[in-house]
């Protein structure tokens, strides 16, 4: 790479489930069929793949060409598309909701991920693997996609917000979104950026994507078609009608099975407990595990004791066959859950893999014996690659105090502490410390001697020894203050670190937006930072920007 360079390191996962997952699997086996990471994985997977064939392959293609021309999705990933028409053409898959300007970082690289394992893939498989980006469109937290956050000039960290307000429950992809709500939105976001030699461009693009579309799944796939499609990234919006009308056969499995299913949860979730994880996904034995589309909004749908369903605001009841008609002729109104989206993927899409973020990969960990009761196999999964951006300044900073990549990741704020600890030449805190001893021996003698005089005179003794003490440490803390504000220009520069590397206290990926980066380093930094040759592994990368 000519502007980005990278060192690889290892970072503690949040989650105890996929750590297990990634470093002790034989723990974890009964939840996740394949080991992550070994070739052998893959090619046992393609074996199974082949044994199950998708049967709607030019439906599927044609539905994804259709979806794909319309956000104008680059040249290669059409002809992507057109692979999967092969019965011997596979896929590697991510989700994620459809966040403002693509939301944060880690959507980016799950993306990346993606396209990197399909490409690695192929290569040792012999086989056309195609990478899919699931947009979960039918989500209806508006407030999780409606916002991203900006590092400000004055180094501060600001939420940058669509004026819009959503009412309801409505999915993204059916909440209509006014063009100058969302142009608004690019304005302010650039507001807070330095006028760079790409920023016209960039805004002039996101200007146009805000006026071709009308919802904001509509702006985030032109978006990340513009950004990644040459990469080959096909865009599918789980939302759209003609993936509704394939998923029938799958609704009428969770609707004819489902307390088999929900049995099939619970005993694994009952599994998970017992080995002492967290259970990332609440269910229980009544959720229909999908949900009902009415005037727009996605009502939640329950199984009651009789074997009917009622939507939970009760307006509307369906016995099993009276569903079932439902479903042939308004396919449009059912809508999967967390817990059945995973198994609408794996019918809909021949997947070699599924690339998901920590939370992810702990949910799925509930899904191995009920894909297996409904006739499926989970697929591999493998945690998406994870990213720190350093820029030039933070790269600087590093240098000026001896900042290892390990030490800005893993110990920052312990290493501000040792800068500090090591400025302080009078080792002022310990003889404070002996100070307020050395009072204490002078003063606790005297306060006996008084004590044998009058007993009522030690209450007042220790009462007033410790008001001196107060005054010393009243004056310590002063003097800290002046020694802090001596050097509170070298700590600003670990707080510059800081900011960049855990805005809100929070991993950059999960807070920062990709705009800001493209702004700052343009296109060509994009291009080669997106189509680098990750190696597919648990370890973190460090991206140095030159």
């Amino acid at each position: 790479m000519n502007h980005v360079r990278l060192e690889q390191v290892q970072l503690p996962s949040g989650q105890m489930l996929v750590h297990d997952y990634i470093h002790n699997y034989g723990i974890v086996r009964d939840f996740y069929p394949y080991t992550p990471y070994e070739q052998a994985s893959f090619e046992k997977r393609l074996t199974w793949l082949e044994s199950h064939a998708v049967k709607h392959r030019d439906e599927l293609a044609d539905g994804l060409l259709a979806f794909n021309q319309e956000i104008g999705n680059h040249a290669r990933a059409i002809e992507n598309i057109e692979k999967l028409r092969r019965s011997d053409a596979y896929v590697t898959v991510a989700g994620q909701q459809a966040g403002v300007l693509t939301g944060p970082l880690y959507t980016i690289h799950k993306a990346i991920t993606i396209i990197r394992l399909a490409a690695e893939q192929e290569n040792r498989l012999g086989k056309p693997v195609v990478p899919v980006f699931w947009i979960a469109g039918e989500d209806h937290d508006y407030e999780e996609v409606n916002h991203v956050y900006i590092q400000t000039r004055d180094s501060q960290v600001k939420k940058v917000k669509l004026a819009a307000e959503s009412e309801g429950r409505s999915s993204v992809s059916h909440l209509q979104m006014d063009t100058d709500d969302m142009q608004a939105l690019v304005n302010e976001y650039f507001a807070e950026q330095i006028e760079t030699e790409f920023t016209g461009e960039i805004k002039e693009r996101l200007y146009r994507f805000a006026d071709q579309s009308d919802t904001l799944t509509g702006f985030f796939a032109r978006t990340m078609a513009w950004l990644l499609g040459e990469q080959g990234l096909v865009l599918m919006d789980a939302a759209l009608p003609f993936v509704r009308r394939l998923e029938v056969p799958v609704f009428t499995q969770i609707i004819k099975q489902n307390a088999e299913m929900n049995e099939a949860v619970a005993k694994q979730g009952k599994k998970l407990e017992a080995l002492g994880y967290h259970k990332q996904v609440e269910t229980d034995a009544t959720n229909a595990q999908f949900f009902l589309y009415r005037e727009g909004e996605r009502i939640g749908v329950t199984r009651l004791s009789d074997g009917t369903f009622r939507t939970r605001d009760g307006s509307e009841t369906y016995t099993r066959e009276e569903l079932l008609i439902l479903l042939e002729e308004q396919p449009e109104r059912f809508s999967a859950n967390v817990v059945t989206r995973p198994l609408m993927q794996e019918y809909l899409l021949p997947t070699l893999a599924f690339v998901g973020g920590p939370g992810e990969i702990a949910y799925w960990g509930l899904y191995a014996e009920y894909f297996q009761h409904m006739g499926y196999e989970m697929p591999p999964l493998i945690p998406r690659l994870s990213f720190s951006l350093l820029e030039g300044a933070v790269q600087k900073n590093m240098r000026k105090y001896e900042l290892s990549v390990e030490d800005a990741l893993l110990r920052l704020a312990e290493k501000r502490e040792q800068f500090l600890i090591a400025q302080d030449t009078h080792h002022l805190e310990q003889k404070f410390a002996d100070a307020r001893e050395s009072i204490r021996q002078l003063y606790e003698p005297l306060i006996q001697e008084a004590t044998d005089i009058e007993r009522g005179l030690q209450k007042l003794g220790e009462k007033n020894l410790e008001k001196v003490l107060e005054q010393v440490v009243y004056y310590e803390h002063k003097i800290q203050a002046a020694f802090i504000k001596q050097h509170e220009a070298a700590l600003r520069q670990f707080d510059k670190v800081a900011l960049s590397l855990f805005p809100l206290d929070k991993p950059q990926e999960r807070v920062y937006n990709i705009f800001g980066y493209l702004n700052k380093y343009g296109m060509d930094w994009f291009r080669e930072f997106a189509s680098y040759p990750y190696e597919i592994s648990p370890g973190h990368y460090a991206v140095s920007i030159d």
